[in-house]
């Protein structure tokens, strides 16, 4: 990240009040990101964190953030940057766990923090952030090959606790020249959480090229189109979940979609055929883009509206920067058209997993880390995610991979959003049970739905891959990471006792 330091300075000195980053509330232009990032980073020394020490950033999606962030490259220090969805027990377990002594967080979520939490480390919050750091001198600035730190992401933990993803600082760089200050800076909206690292990785290379990033504290389709009109906002970062809520927002009449709004880029979970349908009746003048990646690897495939039309439920081409093979259980390369496990090799991969050496020794084979996620590639080179090779269900043996099943629902134009999971079954181990989501419910009775989409899968999937149960339900809980969680839908399959064992 030292590119986006030594950017922000050069911006800071030559056109200081140009826009940084906004979001409802504030604004900084590049000289206040500059002026405050430097007064952070003498607070950080002075509090005692030292460089190559470690800090928790536990804050929400504000300004703030990306002043802290930018402070931490400046001290040298090692953000470990927290999901601010986690519950109290899950951040105080992690804290405990790290050798961070510093937490900057802010006042709306402190209640988190344990007050034992507050009593080992030092706590700054950013709403106290001007007195504070008013009496801090500046910082001496950074000198270039100073800066070469790490960044922790935690995982959403779909598959078990979080785990940190230990991503060198140099990973964020573009290499590229400084900006040019005669070009008209452009602004990005950033709808998700900067501590997912997609959107971080989006902000710092908007500050290494001079531009704008807008932040939206709350998830409102609303408050949306109002920064992105007060801003001019050409290009918006969100994921699945936050494109569901805007185009139902619109379908009910909400305020029309923002005219300035060139491009679309959607991360964290491939976009359905359903909504990709929604996509192209609604907004089809606007360039869609589906980014597949991880927090271990950073930006892996990706796949625009132009290319959709044959490749349902494919995330697009490997970038070219990555190298990713498909291999079996053997770990030799799978065939055209066979799943296995997608490995992937990455200028931009982690270093490994914080403070776990045995998951860091089971996640790397030589050069490329091993993404624990199921896939294929079809005869044209693009790539298909088919669920996590630690998800398949077990059907009497046979691999049932659950994304394969709500790919066959996600082909009926009235299902939005499918879930499959796996239940104990007394004779096969597990069976796959399904939770749909209707397009727009037709006030029939569940049991008639149902029996429709039980009668398209039985049409298009092996008999053991056929839901042994289809229910439609309102909503499809989400978990920290905005993605399905699976783990409280088996759980309500699990209680759910109609469905036949045979």
């Amino acid at each position: 990240m030292e590119d986006v330091s030594k950017a922000v300075a050069y911006v800071a000195a030559k056109a200081p009040a140009r826009l940084a980053v906004v979001d409802e509330e504030k604004t900084l232009t590049y000289g206040d990101l500059h002026e405050r990032a430097e007064r952070w980073a003498a607070a950080f020394r002075k509090g005692g964190a030292a460089p190559g020490r470690e800090i928790l950033v536990f804050l929400p999606n504000r300004v703030d953030f990306v002043e802290v962030l930018l402070a931490s490259i400046r001290a040298k220090v090692v953000p470990l940057v927290v999901n601010t969805e986690f519950s109290k027990r899950e951040f105080s377990a992690l804290a405990a766990a790290s050798d961070a002594k510093a937490l900057v967080t802010s006042r709306e979520i402190a209640g988190l923090a344990s007050p034992e939490l507050e009593r080992r480390m030092r706590v700054w919050f950013i709403e106290d952030d001007p007195p504070v750091i008013a009496s801090v001198p500046q910082a001496a600035p950074t000198r270039r090959g100073e800066s070469a730190g790490e960044i922790v992401f935690f995982t959403s933990g779909t598959t078990g606790k979080p785990k940190g993803a230990v991503v060198p600082m140099p990973a964020f760089d573009t290499g590229a020249p400084l900006p040019d200050l005669n070009r008209t800076p452009t602004a990005h909206l950033l709808c998700r959480p900067l501590f997912f690292r997609a959107h971080l990785t989006a902000a710092c290379h908007l500050l290494q090229e001079g531009n704008t990033i807008v932040l939206s504290r709350r998830v409102d389709p609303d408050v949306w189109s109002r920064l992105i009109e007060r801003h001019r906002a050409s290009l918006v970062s969100l994921g699945p979940s936050d494109l569901h809520l805007w185009l139902n927002r619109l379908e009910s009449g909400g305020a029309a979609f923002p005219a300035c709004v060139t491009r679309l880029l959607s991360t964290g979970a491939p976009l359905t055929e359903s909504m990709r349908r929604r996509l192209g009746e609604r907004l089809p003048r606007v360039r869609v883009t589906d980014l597949y990646g991880t927090s271990e690897l950073g930006a892996i495939a990706m796949i625009d509206r132009e290319e959709w039309e044959g490749k349902a439920g494919s995330c697009g081409r490997p970038l070219f920067f990555t190298t990713v093979n498909i291999r079996d259980e053997r770990g030799a390369e799978a065939p055209v058209g066979t799943t296995g496990e997608i490995w992937v090799k990455s200028r931009y991969r982690m270093k490994g997993y914080y403070k776990d050496p045995g998951a860091t020794a089971q996640a790397f084979e030589g050069d490329f880390v091993r993404t624990g996620d199921a896939g294929r590639f079809d005869e044209d080179g693009y790539l298909h995610v088919t669920g996590r090779i630690d998800g398949a269900i077990n059907c009497g043996g046979y691999r049932v991979f659950p994304e394969e099943v709500e790919d066959v629902l996600r082909e009926r134009p009235d299902v939005e959003e499918a879930v499959v999971v796996g239940v104990t079954h007394p004779a096969r181990t597990q069976q796959p049970i399904a939770f749909v989501r209707l397009r727009e419910p037709t006030g029939e009775a569940d049991e008639a739905a149902a029996e429709r989409l039980m009668a398209h899968c039985k049409s298009r999937l092996a008999s053991y891959k056929v839901p042994a149960a289809i229910h439609p339900i309102r909503d499809i809980p989400l978990n920290a990471a905005g993605k399905a969680d699976r783990r409280s839908l088996a759980g309500r399959a699990a209680d759910r006792q109609h469905y036949s064992f045979g």
